[in-house]
């Protein structure tokens, strides 16, 4: 794909315990699509490095009994109280080094953290106008933070288009706690499917899914033409005036 076909840069955040690559395979059939369609998506690495020992799971042996070397990453440890501002610090280095991003997509804690990138974007990535950049949002199994000190995140709703993909049997961010999020946004999507906590790569929910980005973003670019349009009426009316108070019609 040429440079000049690329419509905008997508940056997709992993969940708890997986990184970067683990993602982008998982989320291979969304990926594949957005690329098809002219997006490009960077799969970018959590701040925060998790040891083994701090896994609230068990992890298997390997298939020859050696210790696995698997590079378990996440945002923040799921504790009562955690630090959210490295996962904050970690999204304003992804600005500088790929953005300007036209969308945000995350997967369960990495999805808890892309709802609240999308709604305090521009004081986040310290670029007052990249909000004007940011087009959608699209999150799988995601939630609203829980700790007290982050409901400030929510003060607003989340005004851009956004996109809530959800498993009906997930026992891990149950329905209810994606809804909750739902409820925190002006414009959302809810696509469920008959499943767990996963991103689906099933092609009917992925058709759907594409549909939606571009629905959401041919909106978007209405509306700018729509406004240019306005202020280029404005700005000629102004000037009618303005020849007309000086006689020269």
């Amino acid at each position: 794909m040429s440079a000049k076909a690329i419509k905008g840069t997508i940056l997709c955040l992993h969940g708890y315990a997986q990184n970067g690559p683990t993602f982008s395979a998982k989320a291979s059939g969304i990926r594949k699509a957005l690329k098809k369609i002219g997006y490009h998506t960077v799969f970018v690495q959590g701040s925060l490095q998790i040891k083994k020992a701090d896994l609230p799971f068990e992890v298997p042996p390997s298939e020859n009994g050696e210790e696995s070397d698997f590079d378990y990453r996440g945002w923040w440890q799921p504790t009562d109280d955690y630090e959210l501002q490295p996962a904050l610090d970690a999204v304003k280095g992804y600005y500088k080094e790929h953005g300007p991003f036209v969308g945000i997509l995350g997967f369960s804690q990495g999805a808890g953290l892309a709802a609240v990138v999308c709604n305090n974007y521009a004081e986040i990535v310290g670029e007052p106008k990249a909000a004007e950049e940011l087009k959608f949002g699209i999150f799988y199994s995601s939630f609203v933070l829980k700790p007290q000190q982050y409901q400030k995140y929510y003060d607003q709703k989340i005004k851009i288009p956004t996109l809530h993909i959800f498993g009906e049997l997930d026992t891990v961010v149950v329905p209810e706690r994606c809804e909750a999020l739902v409820e925190k946004c002006e414009n959302p999507t809810i696509l469920k499917h008959p499943g767990g906590h996963f991103v689906p790569n099933t092609k009917d929910l992925i058709k759907k899914e594409i549909a939606w980005v571009e629905s959401v973003t041919s909106e978007v670019e209405e509306k700018k033409e729509e406004q240019a349009e306005k202020q280029e009426t404005e700005a000629t009316k102004e000037l009618e005036d303005q020849i007309g108070k000086l006689g020269i019609v």
